[in-house]
């Protein structure tokens, strides 16, 4: 490998392969000064812990270099960024969706750093140097065209939008581009994946979230901004997103659309590692024997496990930043959070979040298409079968087991933190046995009203 970059949180440089450090094989010379700054790095994110647990947690580097046949690229905890993110002037949308129409991405074979310090053979969609998995955010009606070049030295793959007519790019062998191009359904939350070899190559990682933002910003007819077409509305819908902000129930302020801050995605899925290193030794794998020899070890959302999926007020991170950002909501009481839920994994979830019981707004079927509750329920648990999406809203209330006189708590310092974890337990684990390193997360309510 020639080239290689090592991309840090503040900058990039470029070197070459002999000069690698002995300290920890950073980029930098031997005892150089950058390799002890980048050795202290290591050694601090080896101490964090998780409770009374220590973790070895993900370097936040990537290690990057042309591809070969068993050269990967390697992935960590904050490598990459969300591909429709952007920064808007206006206090009350901090972090502004960007909607585009062309989309060219690439498939490409790595390695990934789980959260126990291991490593696995992985194909992902990356777009661009470093964004792999990325968020394709577009705008209902708008004409898409996606690209997909595939750099899998030795499979063919596909692309689909499970649910998205015209989407469809058929196989393409090493080394061939495909292209599609459609009109964007109506608004609402939908999976990209290359759906040949099912289930194997979505389980291999190649899978993805792709969001389509509605017409007037799916407005409902009192003004109120939802996530949904009008055309996809019902009154039911209707009543919540015009609750939220102007009911007694409900003070503080109504659901935001096309901000980040208001809007947060959970992609789950689970890493067998016997099965990746079968793929990883180019074996050829029977995708009929998967379902019945699926063992997996770790489960993520959106790629990451444990303690790297939430930020933790670290100086200089925002709450909102990065992968992490995409997953931990974070507001104050009357702050309404969107929370788009998936599953691209072979396992069932049980999604449930201490403190607020989420509503839950719409479901897809088994073919991908997306009916909206017509009596919408809060729900203490929600179930996500294999390659199912359910959108939930998150209301931020003042926590029910706080009574209204101790409200706002005095000797309990904001931020208040619950946790969310799948009551699938297994899945709260990693490696076969590390408690909570699995699918679990946590939401913060940062101030009263």
């Amino acid at each position: 490998m020639r080239d290689l970059r090592r991309l840090s949180y503040l900058q990039r440089y470029e070197f070459p392969q002999a000069e690698l450090g002995a300290k920890t094989g950073s980029p930098f010379k031997k005892n150089s000064p950058q390799d002890d700054q980048a050795a202290m790095l290591v050694r601090s994110l080896r101490s964090l812990t998780w409770g009374n647990r220590n973790l070895i947690s993900i370097s936040p580097t990537i290690w990057v270099g042309k591809m070969k046949r068993r050269s990967f690229l390697q992935l960590s905890a904050v490598g990459g960024t969300v591909a429709a993110m952007g920064v808007a002037p206006s206090r009350l949308k901090a972090t502004a969706t960007n909607t585009e129409t062309h989309f060219e991405l690439t498939i490409e074979e790595c390695n990934v750093a789980l959260i126990d310090g291991s490593e696995v053979y992985s194909l992902q969609f990356f777009r661009g140097f470093d964004n792999h998995s990325p968020e394709l955010r577009v705008d209902e009606g708008e004409q898409i065209t996606i690209t997909v070049t595939n750099n899998d030295h030795y499979r063919p793959h596909s692309f689909v939008i499970y649910g998205v007519p015209n989407s469809y790019i058929s196989p393409m062998q090493p080394g061939e581009t495909g292209t599609t191009t459609f009109t964007a359904p109506t608004g609402g939350s939908y999976m990209y994946l290359d759906g040949s070899m099912g289930p194997l190559n979505r389980l291999m990682g190649l899978h993805g979230a792709f969001i389509v933002e509605p017409s007037d910003q799916g407005r409902t007819p009192a003004g109120a901004e939802t996530p949904y077409s009008l055309a996809d509305q019902n009154p039911q819908l209707q009543a919540l997103f015009d609750a939220f902000g102007n009911n007694e129930r409900f003070p503080g302020s109504p659901w935001l659309g096309r901000d980040l801050d208001h809007e947060k995605l959970w992609l789950f899925s689970q890493i067998d590692p016997s099965l990746n290193a079968r793929m990883a030794a180019g074996e050829s794998v029977d995708p009929r024997t998967i379902r019945d020899n699926f063992k997996p070890r770790y489960f993520t959302i959106n790629g990451l496990s444990g303690f790297d999926t939430a930020n933790h007020h670290e100086e200089g991170n925002d709450l909102h930043d990065g992968r992490a950002g995409r997953i931990m909501p974070s507001g104050r009481q009357g702050d309404p959070c969107l929370l788009r839920t998936m599953n691209a994994g072979l396992a069932n979830h049980a999604a449930h979040c201490h403190g607020n019981h989420p509503f839950e707004l719409s479901e897809t079927d088994w073919q991908g298409n997306r009916h909206i509750s017509d009596n919408i329920y809060e729900v203490d648990t929600w179930h996500l079968r294999p390659m199912q999406i359910r959108d939930m809203l998150l209301p931020f209330e003042k926590p029910s087991d706080i009574p209204d006189g101790a409200w706002p708590p005095v000797d309990e310092p904001f931020p208040l933190r619950y946790v969310m974890h799948c009551h699938f337990e297994l899945s709260q684990t990693a490696g076969g046995g590390n408690y909570p390193q699995g699918a679990v997360t946590h939401w913060e309510m940062t101030a009263p009203l």
